[in-house]
């Protein structure tokens, strides 16, 4: 199979030359991590820039000064295999599949490789694909720490433990971005009326970078990470199936599952990501 076949045509993108705010802005609005970048009135494709790129460089304003140029993308006619291959060894979730002028003809993520394990039905123990180096938080850590180790680790999504050692949620920085001073800051300024307004908004936005990757102090609530995790989360044991977990990734529209022993004490940690090795 091609990527062409299971590819994604409905593509979210930013332009150069452009500016960091419209980029971020894109991103808050359609809830996602990151998006190609092509040049301005074309399909060509010249970086690609992720929301950490963005708080990385907070002291830049031209997005093509943000944008990482050094980007990995597949053309339509390369199989899965390939596609898989990358995901796993770049650790990345969208790949722009390219033609042989460089332009921009489509997206693919991991969600679209985990629907082929679920069709094969591959019976593989998880096990084999999943991690011990997980990085757990107690309930009542609060939210700004529980940032910071996000950010330290790089890890960007933590299993949430009670006082019985038991899994009881998941939370990401994706969780935590929306409940930060930055997206209210960028749905603010979207209401902006004139260029001076906008550019004032803005400013306030860059400061809030700033602090949310310097310090994760992002005006967040001062309430315990257990107040805002993902509750009821789904989770597996090392024994179930392959296809099983990438079933669940789909239908419940997650990337991580908790590995739990019988007495649902956490285990292990298995990631969209770690499936791709089924076809790398």
């Amino acid at each position: 199979m091609n990527v062409e076949e299971i590819m994604s045509k409905e593509l979210i993108v930013g332009y150069v030359p452009g500016t960091v705010e419209e980029a971020l802005t894109i991103l808050s609005k359609n809830d996602v991590t990151g998006i190609p970048v092509l040049k301005k009135g074309t399909d060509i494709i010249k970086g690609i820039v992720t929301r950490t790129d963005i708080f990385k460089n907070a002291e830049e304003d031209q997005l093509a000064m943000v944008m990482n140029e050094d980007y990995v993308s597949v053309k339509p006619k390369d199989n899965i295999e390939k596609a898989a291959k990358i995901f796993y060894k770049k650790r990345i979730h969208g790949l722009p599949v390219v033609n042989t002028k460089n332009q921009l003809v489509g997206i693919i993520s991991p969600r679209e490789i985990l629907k082929i394990l679920v069709q094969q039905k591959l019976d593989e123990k998880v096990e084999s694909l999943s991690t011990t180096r997980v990085v757990p938080v107690y309930k009542e850590t609060p939210i700004n720490i529980v940032m910071e180790i996000i950010n330290i680790t790089n890890e960007n999504a933590l299993p949430v433990l009670d006082e019985h050692r038991k899994v009881i949620g998941i939370v990401s920085d994706g969780d935590i971005f929306k409940l930060s001073q930055i997206k209210e800051e960028i749905e603010e300024s979207n209401m902006g009326i004139g260029d001076d307004e906008d550019e004032w908004t803005w400013e306030g936005i860059r400061d809030t970078v700033r602090m949310y990757h310097s310090t994760s102090e992002v005006s967040l609530p001062l309430e315990p990470v257990e107040k805002v995790m993902i509750p009821k989360v789904k989770t597996a044991t090392k024994r179930t199936p392959v296809c099983n977990v990438a079933k669940m990734m789909i239908k419940n529209d997650i990337s991580h599952i908790p590995l739990v022993n019988s007495e649902n004490r956490l285990v292990g940690m298995v990631t969209d990501i770690d499936l791709m090795a089924c076809l790398s």
